[in-house]
C-alpha cells in the first residue's frame, strides 16, 4: 500500500475512534482532577490551579490540540472544617484535525465536603456548563474534486454539509473519598494519601451534530479513578501509583501506572527560607493504544509536568510510535511541604 493510502487509512481510523470516544481526555489524568469528577472540588486542597496543554497525532495529520484551565477553592473551612463547600471553573478548548473541529466548554463547579473521620472526608459535587462546537469544511478535500489527480476547489463534493458550529448545555456529577495519614513530605516518610472516586458526564441529553435532523446525542460518560501516595519509611521515595476507568456508548479507555517521586529538599520548619522540592518519574500504560512517560518536577506550591504518548497501536505503523506531548502547570495551598498543613488538610 502507498504511504498516502496508508496515511489516508490512518485519518479515516483517528476520525472514527474521536466519533466514537466523543471526549477529550488528558493523559496526565492526575492533573485534572475536577474534569474527572466534580466531587473532588477543593476536597484535599484549600486552593488549586491547573493549565492542561495536550498536542496529539502531529505525526499522522494536522494535530489535535486541547487546552484546559481549572481552579478551585474551599469555602467557609476556616469557619468549620468538618463541614464545608468548594467552588470550582474549568474551561478547555480542543482542535481536532484538518477540519478544526472544535469545541469550547466553560462550567462551574459546586462540592459539599463531609468528614467522615479523623483522617478521611468525602465530596459530592456538581458541575452546569455551556460549550460550543464548530467545523470548517474548506479545509477538506473529497475523491470526487479530483479530477485526473489534480484537485480544484470549485469542483463539488457531493457531499452534505450542515451548520458550521452549534451550543450544548453540559452537566456532571460526582462523588470522592479521601484519606491522609501521617506527613508525606518529612524525614519519616511515613504519610499515606489515597482518593477515590466515580463520576458521571453529559447524561446523554445534548444534541451531537451539526445536521438538524439528526438525532444522534452525545453518550453519557462515566469515570472511576483511584490515586495513593504512599512514603516509603526513613527514605525520600514516594511511591503514587493510579487509576482511571472512563466508558462512554461503546468506547472505553483504562490508563493505569505509578509516579515515583524523590524528594530534593523539605521546607525550613521555622524560617521558611528554604523551600521544599521533588523530582518525579512516571510511566502508565493506556490499554491498547499508548505508553505514557512522565516527567514532574514540584517546588514549593507549583508543579510542572511533561509527558509523552508513544503509540503501541496500529497506528504506530504511520506515527512511528509518536503520539502526544502534554504539559502541565499546577499551583496549589496549602504548600505541600509543609508538614503541618498536610497534618490539617484532612
Amino acid at each position: 500500500m502507498k504511504t498516502q493510502n496508508i496515511k489516508l487509512a490512518a485519518l479515516a481510523t483517528l476520525i472514527v475512534t474521536a466519533v466514537s470516544a466523543q471526549d477529550v481526555h488528558f493523559s496526565q489524568f492526575r492533573e485534572t482532577p475536577i474534569f474527572l469528577n466534580p466531587g473532588r472540588t477543593a476536597l484535599d486542597r484549600d486552593v488549586r490551579v491547573i493549565l492542561n496543554y495536550k498536542d496529539q497525532w502531529r505525526s499522522v495529520a494536522s494535530p489535535y490540540k486541547t487546552f484546559a484551565f481549572s481552579g478551585e477553592m474551599a469555602l467557609n473551612k476556616k469557619k468549620n472544617k468538618d463541614n464545608y463547600l468548594g467552588l470550582g471553573i474549568n474551561v478547555f478548548s480542543d482542535k481536532a484535525g484538518d477540519s478544526q473541529m472544535g469545541l469550547t466548554v466553560g462550567s462551574l463547579y459546586l462540592s459539599g465536603i463531609i468528614r467522615t473521620g479523623e483522617n478521611s472526608k468525602i465530596g459530592v459535587g456538581l458541575m452546569g456548563g455551556f460549550g460550543q462546537r464548530s467545523v470548517s469544511y474548506s479545509a477538506l478535500r473529497w475523491e470526487e474534486q479530483y479530477q485526473s489527480g489534480a484537485y480544484t476547489s470549485a469542483n463539488s463534493s457531493g457531499e452534505p454539509t450542515g451548520a458550521t458550529s452549534y451550543t450544548l448545555p453540559d452537566a456532571a456529577a460526582g462523588i470522592a473519598w479521601t484519606y491522609g495519614k501521617g506527613e508525606k513530605y518529612i524525614s519519616a516518610n511515613n504519610g499515606v494519601q489515597a482518593t477515590v472516586g466515580v463520576g458521571a458526564h453529559h447524561f446523554g441529553f445534548q444534541k451531537f451534530s451539526f445536521y438538524k435532523d439528526s438525532g444522534e446525542k452525545l453518550f453519557t460518560k462515566f469515570v472511576g479513578h483511584a490515586n495513593v501516595a504512599i512514603g516509603i519509611a526513613n527514605s525520600n521515595l514516594i511511591v503514587s501509583p493510579g487509576i482511571m476507568f472512563t466508558m462512554q456508548g461503546p468506547s472505553k479507555e483504562i490508563v493505569a501506572g505509578s509516579l515515583f517521586k524523590y524528594v530534593l529538599s523539605e521546607n525550613s520548619k521555622y524560617t521558611g527560607n528554604k523551600k521544599g522540592s521533588a523530582i518525579g518519574l512516571g510511566i502508565d500504560y493506556r490499554f491498547g493504544d499508548a505508553a505514557i512517560a512522565t516527567l514532574m518536577y514540584e517546588f514549593s506550591n507549583y508543579a510542572v509536568g511533561i509527558s509523552y504518548d508513544i503509540n503501541l497501536s496500529k497506528l504506530r505503523t504511520v506515527s512511528s510510535t509518536r503520539g502526544g506531548l502534554e504539559v502541565s502547570l499546577r499551583f496549589v495551598a496549602p504548600n505541600p511541604f509543609n508538614s503541618s498543613a498536610n497534618k490539617s488538610r484532612i
